[in-house]
């Protein structure tokens, strides 16, 4: 417990102080996000969350080849072939370590499987390389529900808020949770 203490709070800083837009630097990510930022439509906001994953999903120009690797671990993960889509993420983060998508995947896997330290470790790294993955940082939320660490799961919908101010759903969890931290007398 006392390591998943020191990754949650090294997870934090690197969210709350991280500014780099690394990994993801397709100039449309930029425009993206800041519709994503002024949007209050939902509709429009999973649209743009689309088009935003569209690019995320692409491996960068120099790793191309790997794209056939990555779609095989993402098509594992979906149909519950969870060590196969480990194994398939691992040759790509090798060959390509700044790829932050394929990280993000790979802490998805490690969710599933229930393996959270491993999850933990592979979100801050995606976190480190594209600061807004919003998917990431849903995905830290969730860990940190599930560990009844409801305090930091806010953390985690508060930073994701930044990226969409006004998106209510967003809202919606952090009273949820809000209303957890109450229940459990924390």
């Amino acid at each position: 417990m006392h390591f998943f203490i020191k990754v949650i709070t090294a997870l934090l800083l690197v969210i709350s102080i991280n500014t780099v837009q690394a990994d993801q630097t397709k100039p449309e990510l930029g425009k993206l996000f800041n519709a994503l930022r002024e949007s209050d439509n939902l509709i429009e906001i999973g649209e743009i969350q689309n088009k935003i994953w569209s690019h995320w999903y692409e491996l960068p120009q120099h790793a191309l080849p790997l794209q056939s690797v990555f779609d095989r671990g993402v098509k594992a993960l979906q149909i519950g072939q969870t060590r196969d889509a480990i194994t398939q993420f691992n040759r790509v983060i090798e060959a390509a370590p700044t790829f932050a998508e394929a990280w993000n995947r790979r802490a998805t896997t490690f969710f599933v499987l229930g393996e959270f330290e491993s999850s933990l470790l592979d979100i801050q790294q995606t976190l480190i390389l594209e600061p807004r993955h919003f998917g990431a940082l849903g995905g830290l939320s969730m860990i940190f529900e599930t560990n009844k660490r409801y305090e930091r799961a806010i953390q985690a919908e508060q930073q994701l808020l930044k990226l969409m101010p006004n998106n209510e759903l967003i809202e919606k969890r952090i009273q949820q949770l809000q209303d957890k931290v109450l229940k459990s007398g924390i």
